[in-house]
């Protein structure tokens, strides 16, 4: 396997308002934020320091309370139900509130409000906090710097650290502050998405595995209108996969791109590109709009829920689709495969650095149990919090065999539901995002033999160095953020036009081409090579 470097750069990106309740309700400027009365400050920090356990459990001797605020995934149950929140809160004496834990659809509108709201969580959880708002909040005294309480409070966070230094320069904010956690792979097959091929169907209509964009063709147009489960419903698709974007990404990569910096970029030979507005790129979305128009593509891609493409894996309904793991269906019927080849002299796959979903982990500045904090998340971060994160608790969802290794229960992973919705009953992690330490040895749902299969079909697709999005001055976040607002709307709206037919490649794209070119898109390229240049020098 080819072991990626990852680059990351010290730099961030913007947004704007927020909804809900913790820390505090008065609005404060970024000083007065970041210099409470002493006395108070003193006073305050000496009760909690004495309630404080600096190490084991429980974290504190008297049951303290944090306020919540996170993102429910659209396979989890509710957090307040789940066996690792509630066996965590007998071992640390820390209660939970989870009233501002919120559904998927509509979160990150209910975020803004929450940022506007100047009412603040304790700690959020799961709360998918960008490097824009890493930087704005951080910036104005909203999140607590983190930085001096790893080395105290933080052990395991800080043995990763110290075993693979990018971590630290993926986390850390322009102004040298931590602001934010971030999950953290050293398994490279939680990094990206595999490609599924139902063997079953192909068995079925006489075809092998494709190996090429042709073969695939004919793969796809052999599934069409096949009723594969016999409930004579046309409830079966060639290919689906969970939303249009996926989609383009995927296959820009079978056309040979990269997708660095979790966009529509490239760095060759320190060079940052886009081709968005290539005239190989327009080859792709002609080539997506052939087999769309074929009826070769689910055409809920563009409106569906994630929950929807979920269950369409657990059904089995789809010939070709895309995901990280085996975990939200059955693999004995499916095989993972190499990207397509084509005209492209290589083919590359969307993959994550290491410290990968930065801003899963934040505590308010205003929290009054920072320390406890770190120490309540830091356990997520070793062997033993990492198998409470992924396997549930021991006895009620999991057991160790003879060597250590942790293992789920049987009927978990065999679900008929899925295993990653039978997961999420009990912990966060299925749907990503969740603070946590992934390796070798905690990874069964997601590291099956199908799935490692799956991986080693893509690794000679991996980009050889894997780049981060930058973390970035206050100022050059917000031009970011504005450029890449506005190019992304557009984009999404063009290409599923494209893709669906409703915009004419020969009249229509040079439109696209000069629209995305007034946007800025030549500006949103720079703030991307100036971040390069700032990490070579």
């Amino acid at each position: 396997m080819k072991r990626e470097k990852v680059l990351t750069v010290v730099l961030a990106v913007c947004m704007t308002a927020g909804l809900l309740t913790g820390c505090g309700a008065k609005e404060k400027t970024a000083a007065e934020n970041k210099q409470e009365p002493a006395a108070q400050e003193a006073e305050g920090g000496t009760r909690q320091q004495a309630n404080l356990n600096a190490e084991g459990f429980p974290i504190v001797n008297e049951e303290i309370t944090l306020k919540v605020f996170g993102q429910q995934g659209p396979v989890q149950g509710k957090w307040d139900e789940m066996s690792m929140w509630q066996k965590y809160q007998e071992m640390t004496n820390i209660k939970l509130d989870f009233t501002d834990v919120l559904p998927a659809e509509g979160y990150d509108e209910k975020k803004s409000l929450m940022w506007a709201s100047n009412e603040y969580p304790d700690i959020f959880v799961r709360a998918f906090i960008n490097n824009a708002e890493i930087v704005k909040y951080g910036n104005m005294g909203i999140l607590a710097p983190l930085e001096e309480l790893i080395p105290q409070y933080a052990p395991n966070l800080q043995k990763l650290i110290d075993e693979d230094p990018a971590i630290l320069s993926r986390i850390t904010a322009p102004d040298g502050h931590i602001y934010a956690l971030p999950a953290i792979f050293t398994l490279t097959a939680a990094r990206d998405d595999k490609f599924w091929m139902n063997t079953s169907w192909l068995e079925q209509v006489g075809k092998e595995i494709p190996v090429t964009v042709d073969e695939l063709e004919e793969v796809l147009r052999a599934f069409k209108g096949v009723d594969f489960n016999g409930n004579g419903e046309a409830d079966e698709f060639p290919m689906g996969v969970s939303d249009a974007q996926a989609l383009v990404r995927r296959f820009a990569g079978v056309w040979g791109y990269q997708y660095q910096f979790g966009r529509f970029l490239e760095v060759r030979d320190g060079r940052v590109t886009t081709y968005l507005t290539e005239d190989n790129f327009r080859d792709m979305l002609m080539w997506l709009n052939k087999i769309y128009e074929e009826g070769l593509i689910d055409p809920e891609i563009f409106t569906q829920e994630y929950a929807k493409y979920a269950a369409k894996m657990a059904g089995q309904q789809m010939g070709l689709f895309f995901n990280q793991a085996d975990d939200t269906f059955d693999s004995a019927n499916f095989a993972g495969v190499a990207p397509f080849r084509g005209k492209a002299e290589k083919q590359y796959v969307e993959s994550a650095p290491a410290a990968r979903d930065n801003g899963v982990f934040a505590i308010c500045a205003d929290c009054e149990n920072k320390e406890a904090a770190m120490r309540w998340i830091d356990y997520f971060y070793g062997w033993e919090g990492s198998c409470l994160m992924r396997y549930g608790v021991e006895g009620e969802n999991m057991y160790f065999d003879e060597d250590g290794m942790p293992h789920y229960n049987d009927g978990i992973l065999d679900s008929p539901e899925g295993s990653g919705t039978e997961i999420g009953k009990f912990t966060i992690w299925p749907g990503g995002g969740a603070p946590q330490m992934v390796n070798d040895n905690n990874c069964e749902a997601i590291a099956s033999e199908a799935t490692l299969a799956a991986q080693k079909a893509l690794d000679p697709c991996v980009p050889e160095k894997i780049y981060a999005e930058p973390l970035l001055e206050q100022e050059v976040s917000d031009r970011l953020s504005v450029l890449w607002t506005d190019l992304e709307n557009y984009e999404k709206e063009a290409t599923a036009k494209f893709i669906r037919g409703e915009l004419n490649f020969d009249s229509d794209w040079n439109t696209y081409v000069d629209t995305m070119n007034k946007i800025g898109l030549e500006e949103w390229v720079s703030i991307y090579q100036t971040a390069i240049d700032t990490l070579n020098k």
